[in-house]
């Protein structure tokens, strides 16, 4: 069952578990979704001339700790994706999930409209998550676009009941694997 509005404001004004901090808007609650805004963080590749000697990126838990692989600009108030380019950005938004509902984040169609493909792929927030969620976002259009920290909303959250809730031994940040428990950059630290 998918939250519709009344329910999203029902359980984020209980003590059921829910949390988004900041706390939205009115206006970014909306029939079935939360609209999230943009973080301050953006992580990018490093430069093609500077990572020459990086052939392939083999994914495993070193890659996000690689200072030869990524560039990290923190705390701005806007950042131009030119066309062609991608960008590893955040929610402002820290989320935590209770034990009973998970969520699907959807990139929104305004940005789509535009070129932008928000959150590619691995949309799930798993019961017991918390921390910002990471927006993969590329840009396909002809254009660069221009994205507003704390401003633009990219990105929402979809909200749906699971049909049992999960004991706590079995929500997400208990494994030793689940590496984007509390995250608050853009790639994972902890654990790595």
């Amino acid at each position: 069952m998918i939250l519709s509005k009344p329910d999203i404001q029902q359980r984020l004004n209980s003590d059921e578990g829910l949390k988004i901090d900041p706390f939205p808007k009115e206006a970014s609650i909306g029939s079935v979704s939360v609209n999230l805004r943009l973080g301050r963080e953006f992580t990018t590749f490093k430069a093609a001339a500077s990572t020459k000697h990086i052939a392939t990126i083999r994914v495993t838990p070193s890659v996000f700790q690689s200072e030869d692989l990524w560039d990290h600009q923190v705390d701005v108030d806007s950042f131009d994706l030119p066309s062609g380019g991608f960008v590893l950005a955040q929610t402002l938004e820290t989320i935590t999930m209770p034990n009973d509902l998970m969520g699907f984040v959807e990139g929104r169609s305004s940005w789509a409209r535009v070129g932008l493909s928000v959150h590619l792929t691995a949309p799930k927030i798993d019961p017991g998550f918390i921390g910002t969620i990471t927006l993969e976002i590329a840009n396909i259009g002809p254009k660069s676009v221009r994205r507003e920290a704390e401003n633009d909303e990219p990105a929402q959250l979809i909200l749906m009941k699971v049909s049992t809730p999960l004991g706590i031994g079995d929500t997400y940040g208990k494994a030793e694997g689940d590496i984007f428990q509390l995250q608050s950059d853009p790639i994972p630290h902890k654990g790595t």
